[in-house]
């Protein structure tokens, strides 16, 4: 934990020859992932023997799949060009776009790299392996437990109505 309250990486990983620091866990990681993984369709659950043709008439909606490897990779902090050292930091301050910008191409570069390079066992045991460290189940948690508070209507001060 003080590992990601201290912003320090968690490890690293090799991708095409580009070594990149794993950034520690993070909501904003997960809401970034969370908002990627909206966007793909819905596939039902299909008999063993037409998985090829399932995977075959979808792949094309899964292209994004190299982004939020990249992003569980790389953190949202450092996508949101927020920057890692002290002066893109300052300059974010200032409104200069070019540390976002930067954080974006990396993104985009990361992305591509994974799904040219990496195979897809590899790419399933990274996803699932980051989003074990990105503390899910401790997320739910505070999401579940918010959103039954959030159905509690109070009427008066002081009362509650469920």
């Amino acid at each position: 934990m003080a590992a990601a309250i201290l912003e320090k990486s968690v490890g690293s990983i090799e991708i095409d020859g580009d070594v990149y620091e794993v950034a520690p866990p993070s909501i904003a990681t997960l809401v970034l992932v969370s908002e990627l993984v909206s966007k793909f369709p819905v596939v039902e659950n299909v008999p063993r023997d037409k998985a090829v043709y399932s995977v075959l008439h979808n792949a094309k909606y899964f292209k994004p799949l190299g982004e939020v490897a990249a992003v569980l990779i790389i953190g949202a902090k450092g996508l949101m060009g927020g920057g890692s050292r002290w002066w893109e930091r300052l300059l974010g301050v200032f409104g200069y776009k070019g540390c976002a910008a930067r954080a974006a191409a990396r993104k985009e570069a990361l992305a591509l790299a994974i799904l040219e390079n990496v195979r897809p066992t590899v790419l399933f045991d990274l996803v699932v392996r980051r989003l074990e460290d990105m503390e899910v189940g401790s997320f739910f948690a505070i999401t579940t437990s918010l959103s039954e508070a959030n159905m509690l209507k109070p009427t008066r001060v002081g009362e509650v109505v469920t």
